[in-house]
């Protein structure tokens, strides 16, 4: 197992310890939070390069300490009635990913050569221009939150698409509600199809995919059975938060529409690893992955180097995401997914140079799905031995995946029976409708 693998391969060895942990609260996180707000006033502004270095030191030791002592899941529990904090224990994951995203985004913003500017679109003449505001106070605090929570750059200097054009019309705020509802559902059936497949993963301590009690076939088929849903499981999850961030942002802060462009672009009809990657699923860290990772490869090695350095970004953020849940994590599953990410798109380039043909089409779909779900299927198997897909998202009365799963077993339970009650009628009914000619015959 990967598991059994030696020392070598794991990254933070000594993950936090949860019995020293304390719950999550608000005001623990007030003094990062405020730290990283008046860094991002001070990337806005001018000349405030020494200012900046004085005050990364502290958001640093601020973002390790809540990292390693605070437990988000026991807070959570807390708030919303669970007993058992470690069904919740996945938001830990979360937790330490924001960590590592606002020391990241520290660090670029200290050693920026320019100051970050946010534009407004200037109607005029026919056509839309963005402009930089003005630096007022005002604009300069609101700015500042804006880029605090800001992900995707829109509308800011630091993106190379500030104001993205959809081809298609935004949606109303009706059609992200009934799209919100509509992944909120086929998120809890994709998750209560993987614990009904292998209960065992739902306790806290969690298991593999791989049931050890099956053969070999049907070990690995029950286990891509799982990690399809797990990649379902993971982008409904994704889509239903951005979704009712989206809601919030329109309907109580009457944000516009272009501000909340759709997050993902159907990634399961890629048709290559490098489509999938870079246009269709979601680029919430692409900026992060590209200043710590792609820059720096590609200044040392060039092209390919760019492009692992990226993937390797990715693979330490999601890695430590696991550490962060207080039951360790090898790198060679959480990362080592990310990494081959990195080299499927490599050996598409090679393809495509050596033969002159694009990956495209029915048979880069299934290259693009068998590369993906090969290697996600040993990511999510330890994501299950860490406890990651032990989850409360909803409590059991609110749950309609598990409702509508339920349902559609006891109705094919139901019917397999009414069909095979039918079955031991036929032969008896034919029998009776035999006998009756043959007995006037004779």
């Amino acid at each position: 197992m990967l598991s059994d693998l030696p020392s070598v391969f794991l990254l933070f060895p000594n993950p936090p310890d949860l019995a020293l942990r304390q719950p999550f609260t608000p005001a623990a996180t007030l003094p990062l939070v405020l730290s990283h707000y008046a860094l991002a006033v001070l990337a806005i502004l001018p000349n405030t390069f020494i200012f900046k270095l004085s005050l990364l030191p502290i958001i640093l030791w601020q973002a390790w300490c809540c990292t390693v002592k605070l437990d988000f899941s026991i807070w959570l529990a807390q708030l919303v009635g669970v007993r058992n904090a470690d069904r919740l224990n996945f938001w830990n994951f979360t937790f330490v990913v924001g960590m590592l995203s606002i020391v990241l985004k520290s660090l670029e913003w200290t050693f920026i050569k320019k100051p970050l500017r946010r534009y407004e679109i200037q109607k005029g003449q026919g056509s839309s221009i963005p402009t930089e505001r003005r630096l007022s106070i005002s604009n300069v605090l609101l700015d500042a939150l804006d880029l605090f929570c800001n992900q995707r750059g829109i509308g800011w200097s630091w993106s190379t698409n500030p104001f993205p054009r959809e081809s298609i019309p935004l949606p109303s705020i009706a059609t992200i509600l009934a799209k919100t509802l509509f992944k909120v559902v086929v998120f809890d059936t994709s998750q209560y199809l993987i614990h009904y497949v292998r209960p065992s993963i739902a306790n806290p301590g969690g298991d593999s995919l791989f049931d050890p009690s099956l053969d070999p076939i049907p070990r690995t088929i029950w286990a891509a059975f799982a990690a399809i849903f797990g990649g379902i499981w993971a982008y409904t999850m994704v889509d239903s938060i951005y979704h009712i961030a989206t809601l919030v942002g329109r309907i109580f802060l009457r944000q516009p529409a272009s501000q909340w462009p759709p997050l993902f672009h159907r990634p399961w009809m890629s048709t290559s690893i490098h489509e999938f990657w870079s246009v269709r699923w979601h680029q919430l860290f692409r900026r992060v992955f590209i200043i710590f990772g792609a820059r720096p490869g590609g200044t040392l090695l060039g092209r390919y180097s760019a492009l692992m350095g990226g993937f390797t970004v990715s693979a330490l953020l999601h890695h430590i995401g696991v550490w962060g849940l207080g039951r360790g994590s090898e790198f060679s599953t959480t990362g080592g997914f990310f990494l081959l990410m990195g080299v499927g798109i490599v050996m598409e380039s090679v393809f495509s140079k050596v033969t002159g043909l694009r990956v495209k089409g029915c048979y880069g779909w299934a290259w693009t799905m068998l590369w993906t779900l090969l290697w996600g299927s040993f990511m999510l198997d330890g994501w299950a031995r860490h406890g990651m897909l032990v989850n409360a998202f909803l409590p059991n009365w609110l749950r309609p995946g598990k409702v509508l799963v339920d349902t559609i077993i006891h109705l094919s339970r139901h019917g397999l029976s009414l069909v095979f009650f039918l079955n031991s009628l036929v032969p008896k009914t034919w029998m009776l409708r035999s006998r009756g000619p043959c007995h006037c015959i004779t």
